[in-house]
């Protein structure tokens, strides 16, 4: 599936299934352009990028007016104020390992339609990123890269 699309629907999704209001709520922390955390040499060295994430510039997306993702070939970073309620529901879908040393808390989910979803809590906010897994590869081959991305981002959210 698109990435784009991808990022739109779970975007809907939060919003819908985990009460998440479509308009900004003064207790939630500002948001922030995802797609200005890291220089995208920093991501492509981090996932280990390839000829057609070289190729196409990232696209930053609003999430309503709560969050913002950015949209990177194979990878989506999003960032949304932090509810229990999320980590709750996937951790009700199984296939979720949790990950030492990454943000307050960090949850890796297999996703069997073919890419990784790292859930990451830091401070009141909730980084999530989305990496396809190449044909071939399993997310166990993703995981080092997806987790190094997202220690890099934790600092820059904090």
């Amino acid at each position: 599936m698109n990435q784009v699309v991808r990022g739109a629907i779970v975007a809907v999704a939060a919003a819908c299934m985990w009460g998440l209001p479509l308009v900004a709520s003064q207790s939630w922390p500002p948001v922030v352009k995802v797609c200005g955390l890291l220089p995208k040499d920093e991501v492509t060295k981090l996932i280990g990028g390839n000829q057609v994430f070289d190729m196409m510039a990232p696209e930053e997306e609003a999430l309503g007016t709560y969050g913002s993702s950015c949209n990177y070939p194979g990878v989506l970073i999003q960032v949304i104020p932090y509810r229990p309620s999320i980590i709750d529901a996937a951790k009700k879908r199984g296939r979720l390992a949790a990950v030492a040393g990454v943000g307050d808390e960090a949850y890796l989910y297999d996703n069997p339609a073919g890419y990784a979803e790292l859930y990451v809590k830091v401070d009141r906010r909730l980084l999530i990123l989305q990496r396809d897994v190449p044909m071939g590869k399993t997310v166990a081959d993703v995981r080092p890269g997806t987790i190094a991305l997202a220690k890099a981002l934790v600092p820059k959210l904090r």
